[in-house]
């Protein structure tokens, strides 16, 4: 049992409390953020293996489709108006299968039928209005609001406090590397076995000051405040207040890692991470749903296979509801 243990928690102050419990919060989140980087991957990969055949199928299939649809509208007579819809419709449909899937040299040629430009002057057409688009929008921006100025004010004091919590984090972070650099300095051990072991948490100390890494050289303290217990109390209050402050950084940072690493794998890590979760049931329900849409697809295709002109107006109805979505 280390030393530290046998001190009363009466002999801290209460700012020196609030430090180890920080440090505990620290490495609760450290670990959760290390599970996290284990279990989602995994999942994915479990995922991308379950789905990845049918997922194969079906975009081939959307393709196959897009061929098929392409037939049918050179073997049945459509009106001017009827053929501006159909060509609305088909731009959408092989703009999105290449966006999903990339290059496809066939579907590019067939592109051109239907938008009447190349893939690539398309995109680029794009791009300039969505640049026209956002250069409008900054030349009519209206002249900033007096609550405006006031927030850009405090950005501007956020900016100053970040700036001076930056340089008290440096100057904490010399002076624990200084304390703890001392303290475990192999020349201070004649022996051979404790000697190698600092020679070990010496490149540890090292390597952490390099990478400006406050939470690993405060571990490496914690460690060493169970061999020097007097150290904590020793602590002036203006370096306490340090501690905490950059600590509670330290906290909020790995909260937001966590929540950002959750929501970008968020029905993964729902479906198949988080506690409780069935992710062999979620897995069979996805692959059933995609089944579903190969059969789909394979029923479309072979319908517009046989060139039925009854089926025409129903597609034309189709196809108008879609471009209305995409408008």
């Amino acid at each position: 049992m280390s030393s530290i243990q046998h001190i009363p928690s009466a002999s801290y102050s209460p700012e020196q409390q609030e430090i180890n419990t920080k440090i505990k919060e620290v490495k609760n989140l450290q670990e959760e953020l290390k599970q996290l980087n284990v279990s989602i991957p995994e999942a994915v990969t479990a995922y991308q293996k379950a789905i990845a055949p049918i997922a194969e199928k079906i975009r081939l299939l959307q393709k196959e489709k897009i061929i098929a649809l392409d037939i049918y509208v050179h073997e049945i007579k459509f009106s001017k108006r009827e053929l501006q819809e159909i060509d609305t419709y088909m731009t959408g449909e092989i703009e999105q299968w290449l966006y999903e899937n990339g290059s496809d040299s066939e579907l590019e040629d067939l592109f051109i039928t239907y938008a009447h430009m190349s893939f690539e002057a398309y995109t680029e057409q794009f791009r300039k209005e969505e640049d026209t688009f956002s250069f409008q929008n900054q030349v009519t921006d209206e002249e900033p609001s007096s609550e405006s100025k006031k927030k850009t004010a405090a950005e501007r004091m956020a900016e100053k406090e970040k700036v001076i919590q930056e340089q008290h984090r440096k100057k904490s972070i010399r002076a624990i590397y200084i304390d703890l650099i001392k303290a475990f300095h192999p020349d201070t051990e004649q022996d051979a076995g404790k000697k190698a072991e600092k020679e070990e948490i010496s490149k540890k100390i090292t390597e952490a000051y390099g990478k400006n890494d406050l939470y690993a050289l405060l571990n490496l303290e914690t460690k060493f405040l169970e061999q020097q217990t007097n150290r904590l109390n020793g602590m002036k209050a203006e370096t306490v207040k340090s501690y905490a402050a950059m600590l509670d950084n330290q906290i909020k940072e790995l909260k937001q890692s966590i929540r950002d690493f959750k929501n970008q794998h968020d029905t993964i890590f729902f479906e198949m991470c988080k506690p409780n979760a069935k992710p062999e049931k979620y897995l069979r329900k996805v692959k059933k749903e995609l089944q579903e849409g190969v059969q789909i697809l394979s029923r479309q295709i072979m319908i517009l296979q046989h060139v039925d002109p009854g089926i025409k107006s129903d597609l034309l109805f189709e196809m108008e509801r879609q471009n209305s979505r995409r408008r």
